[in-house]
This record gives structure tokens, sequence and C-alpha cells, in this order.
């Protein structure tokens, strides 16, 4: 069974997936509105998908939206991103807005609000709006994202993936990933949508990663030459060197750093600091600044790329990202 057939309840209107991608679009698996995609396809880790160009993905035909319907898209956003717009050159119109706070927001026609919270950037989302003829509520990753508000501020009609112009960064980046998307007609309860995020996560997984590991010494082990030569000999003990690092990203090297607040003269800031690899586009480690400002990630592979991400907990500032770092060498 297809994950958009996961749900009988539910009719699948159109659907689409980083699986059925070909010539530049997406082809959608129940229909024939294909979406184009200015873009291309990313690693498939951890799970097939597509990167984008700062530009929105516009339906080969809008769709307008029934009475009781779902409208689902599974993306990973590393800024502000929608996912959805109604129709290009309108910026009044959208569905899913998230804000680097994590606050969804919702618009129609100019009218609409915050509708609920999310996960930080960086982590996939399934995200979906469950809407009825007289009120509509968000659902993110396994459970409601908020509470429920007018129909009113839901759109008509769907136009495409992304925003309403070329160059925005609520568009799909090249660093951010698209999964998949659908819209389904009927009513659902949260159950539903569960099961329509589990079928679809499933489908999507990357294929599994193979580890390479080299044979370890037999010093510690019982059974060694060590252990079963004749007389007396003193107890021997190698540690392994690699023990506490990530098997993905391990390695010799570090990258240092400071976060400050800008002044005269600037001012260190204790901060969350994410690593994120920029070849698979995963979290690699986390940390947060101390009393002077400075952060540093040990042990990682220098032979990969990182951008390094500091959020401000407390609102006041955007998130300050260094890209294309290279680990130096650990004392």
């Amino acid at each position: 069974m297809a994950w958009w057939d996961s749900v009988a309840s539910l009719t699948p209107v159109a659907a689409w997936d980083a699986l059925h991608f070909s010539d530049g679009q997406l082809q959608d698996q129940v229909g024939s509105n294909a979406i184009t995609v200015q873009g291309g396809v990313a690693t498939p880790f951890p799970l097939y998908g597509l990167y984008g160009q700062d530009k929105p993905w516009p339906l080969a035909t809008s769709m307008s939206l029934p009475g009781d319907f779902v409208l689902a898209g599974f993306v990973m956003h590393v800024s502000r991103g929608l996912v959805f717009y109604k129709t290009l050159g309108d910026s009044s119109s959208y569905f899913l807005d998230q804000e680097s706070n994590g606050a969804i927001y919702q618009y129609a026609t100019g009218s609409g609000g915050q509708v609920g919270s999310g996960p930080a950037w960086g982590t996939p989302k399934f995200m979906a709006l469950v809407v009825s003829p007289t009120s509509a509520r968000v659902y993110i990753n396994n459970d409601w994202a908020g509470a429920a508000f007018a129909r009113s501020w839901v759109a008509g009609t769907v136009g495409g993936i992304g925003y309403y112009a070329d160059g925005n960064e609520y568009n799909i980046g090249g660093s951010e990933r698209f999964f998949a998307a659908g819209l389904w007609s009927g009513v659902a309860t949260l159950d539903d949508v569960r099961t329509l995020e589990s079928a679809c996560r499933a489908a999507l997984a990357g294929p599994p990663v193979g580890i390479h590991a080299a044979a370890l010494s037999r010093l510690h082990s019982p059974s060694s030459d060590q252990w079963i030569q004749p007389g007396s000999h003193p107890r021997q003990y190698r540690g392994v060197a690699s023990a506490r690092r990530n098997i993905h990203f391990g390695g010799n090297g570090q990258i240092t750093g400071t976060v400050k607040e800008k002044g005269q003269p600037d001012q260190p800031l204790v901060r969350q600091v994410l690593l994120y690899s920029e070849n698979t586009h995963t979290v690699v480690a986390s940390t947060w600044s101390d009393a002077a400002g400075n952060y540093r990630f040990e042990r990682i592979d220098p032979q990969q790329r990182y951008t390094v991400i500091s959020t401000d907990y407390q609102q006041l500032y955007r998130a300050v990202i260094a890209d294309n770092l290279r680990p130096e060498p650990m004392p």
C-alpha cells in the first residue's frame, strides 16, 4: 500500500514525494498535477529528499480545497520557511509558515495569526492542516501544534510549494529539503494524521548506512596470547583512542569560535551552538558557549565541511551562521 493510501477514511486528491521526481518535476501519484521543481536530488540520508534554489515550486494547476481536507507537507528548513503558497505574487495568503522561534503562522487574504509552534530548524517535520468547513488545526511531528482556529484563515486554493516569489528565504534552499506532500479530502482525526506521517516517513527512509571498523587489538581479551602464556606477567591495557568519536563524523579535528553581541566592545554571550554536516545536512553535535563566549567541537572528521549555527533563546537576535568550515587539527 502506498503511503498516501494509508488512511481508509481519507481520499487522496494529490500526492508527491522525492521518490517520484523526474525531468525536473514531482510527479503526482494520484492525478496528473505535477510540481515544477527548482532544485535537484539530495543525498538520501537520512531520508530521500530534494533540495531547492530559493524559488517557488508551482503546481501545474492550482487546486481548490474541499470542505473537509488534510493538506500536508514533509520538509526540513534551516531558516524561516513556508510549506505552501496560494498564488505567485500574492504575499497575503500562505500555508504553514514557521519562524525562527518555532511559531507557526497561517494567513488568508491578510487575515490570520499564530496557530501553533513546532521544533527548531534543521529537523524533518511532517506538517499538516486539518480543516473542516468551520475550523482548522495545525499538526506537526506526531501531535497537534496548537488549538483550533477560524477556517477563514485558510485560503480556498493552493498554488505550489514555498513562497510567492523568487529569491526569498521562505522558499526551499540548497541546505533545505522537501520529502513529500499531499492533499486528501475527508474528516481526519489525530490518529489518522499520525498514520499518514508514519507511513510517509517509512516510505522515504534512506538506505541503511554501512560502517566498516578495523579489527581491535586483543589485549583486552582473556583469550589473548598475553593471558594464556605460561608464568606470571604484568597486566597490559591499551585505550582505544577513538572510543569517544562519532562513528559517522569522528576524527582528529576541532572547530572553535566565539558568540558575542556586537558593540563597543563586543560582549560575550552564553548561547546554544549547533554543528551541522554539510555533506549530509544533519546535526552532528550541540554545545553552549561559555561565559567568555567560547565554544568548541572536538574529535570531528577534518575531511568534511561543517556549518555552525548559534541561536538566541531570548529571541532578541536572529541566528548567526558560519558555513563551509574546515576543522583544524586538535593539539
